[in-house]
């Protein structure tokens, strides 16, 4: 079982690069939401971006973590097009890896009295296409493995956006007729160039587009290959059993309510259907590092 001292949290992340990372989220998340899959049914653009956003936030500030401590993932091999579904995030060790950042609410600033094991692996099992569904698809040729790491950015519960959209309506209107033009097509070539993109964008408001409040670090849990896919249940589940509802310390580990799952307590909240386990029933990620890089 993975212990609180496993748990990686990385926040050597200056202010400047920070903002470079989203910088280049937001712009990704732009040009790609015509094209993304709603999986959480947002009605609302602007939180159809915000999620994607914060997806790729996270990504970026692993890239970094493994960056600065000579872990070689190659993100490359796996990225696609702005207009093609998402493939894994990175290929290491010979395996496809993808990253399942979830945010979570905590005031706790040093962690002292705060359990990361506790945390969900999460893994979206909304229909029978989902990603557990495709747990065992290589999408990369020669990979040996699929791999998950979970991986989490703390929220501050009075202050739940750590980021603010820049955009002005005209940009936002830009978008969705971009959207209502490519969103239930099955784009096989190019739909236009970014260039145009930003350029017909910027045109319509201001070129910077996101602001951020305050810089959240990203916490590296646990991580999960096909040797570990039985730990996982379904979670909203019809199951008597209730899986893992009284994990560690005795108390509620989830509690199911109108559709929203909460887990510990409100600590993290999701609507849609995972299969999921506890983190600290799987290897953590950092003694994975210990093994392949020293």
């Amino acid at each position: 079982m993975m212990s609180q001292e496993e748990v990686i949290i990385f926040k050597n992340v200056g202010a400047q690069e920070y903002q470079t990372f989203a910088n280049q989220a937001i712009k990704y998340a732009l040009i790609s939401v015509a094209f993304t899959y709603n999986r959480m049914d947002k009605s609302k653009l602007s939180a159809r971006i915000n999620n994607i956003t914060k997806g790729k936030i996270a990504e970026f500030l692993f890239y970094e973590f493994c960056r600065q401590n000579g872990v070689l993932i190659d993100p490359e091999a796996c990225s696609t097009p702005f207009w093609k579904p998402d493939n894994r995030d990175f290929l290491w060790i010979g395996g496809e890896w993808d990253i399942k950042n979830n945010y979570f609410y905590c005031s706790d600033l040093d962690f002292k009295n705060f359990d990361c094991t506790k945390l969900p692996a999460l893994i979206p099992n909304k229909t029978h296409y989902d990603q557990w569904s495709k747990r065992n698809d290589h999408l990369i040729a020669d990979s040996r493995f699929n791999a998950y790491v979970f991986t989490f950015m703390r929220l501050r519960p009075n202050d739940k956006n750590f980021f603010s959209l820049l955009l002005s309506e005209d940009q936002l209107s830009f978008i969705t007729s971009i959207v209502d033009q490519h969103n239930k097509s099955n784009q096989q070539n190019m739909p236009f160039m970014d260039s145009w993109f930003f350029q017909k964008l910027n045109e319509k408001g201001p070129s910077e587009y996101i602001a951020l409040n305050y810089h959240p670090e990203i916490i590296i849990t646990g991580c999960a290959n096909p040797r570990y896919w039985e730990m996982f249940k379904d979670i909203p589940s019809n199951d008597d059993s209730l899986p893992y509802i009284t994990h560690t310390s005795n108390s509620n580990w989830y509690q199911q309510k109108d559709g929203w799952v909460s887990f510990l307590n409100g600590t993290l909240v999701t609507k849609i259907k995972n299969r999921t386990c506890p983190v600290s029933l799987l290897p953590s990620f950092s003694s994975v590092i210990k093994k392949h890089v020293g």
